[in-house]
């Protein structure tokens, strides 16, 4: 017979210890931007309306953003994602500083109720980049206009397309966002 000699009281360092990075903002929102054209094909199409409905299943919110009038914007965030799932749309005519002015990012964070540190953007340019990341936002980029090779440094990806290898899914998003924040807690310390 085998006399177990570790107290069931007794703890080990282990099982005390945190994990590294346990203080990596859980992502709570996605923002994207609609200046650029989303889809360069049907594929593309159809693999961002599953990324957003991935989203939109697994409790992160969604926001969307664009330079151009509402009235415009808002038939083709209808047309491409459907009714009920976007929750922010802001549009130059809701902000005095429209883009590359990241009062766009910072009215969609506010009306969505979340942090900077909580959000990822999703953006299509070097200009619009450059907006979010000054809004303190990780960013993914989507090339779709074919700049993947500008200079994206500090991106949480940069992907030719919505159609890519790996599939995007909020699970997806959420690695990235993690990673992203791991990344810059390093660099910054």
């Amino acid at each position: 017979m085998l006399l177990d000699t570790v107290s069931r009281n007794r703890s080990f360092w282990w099982d005390r210890a945190r994990c590294a990075h346990d203080d990596a903002p859980k992502l709570e929102a996605v923002i994207f931007d609609f200046d650029a054209p989303l889809a360069a094909t049907e594929r593309d199409a159809q693999v961002f309306r599953e990324l957003i409905w991935s989203l939109h299943c697994g409790d992160i919110r969604v926001g969307v953003t664009a330079g151009g009038p509402r009235d415009r914007v808002e038939p083709l965030v209808r047309e491409l994602i459907g009714d009920g799932v976007v929750e922010v749309l802001i549009t130059a005519d809701d902000v005095v500083r429209p883009k590359p002015d990241p009062e766009v990012y910072h009215r969609a964070l506010f009306e969505l109720g979340v942090g900077p540190e909580a959000a990822m953007a999703v953006e299509h340019s070097p200009a619009g980049f450059h907006t979010a990341c000054s809004a303190g936002l990780a960013t993914m980029v989507v090339t779709t206009l074919g700049i993947r090779n500008r200079d994206f440094a500090g991106a949480a990806a940069v992907l030719d397309r919505y159609d890519s290898d790996q599939p995007l899914s909020a699970a997806l998003c959420r690695r990235l966002h993690e990673q992203w924040w791991i990344n810059r807690s390093r660099l910054s310390a």
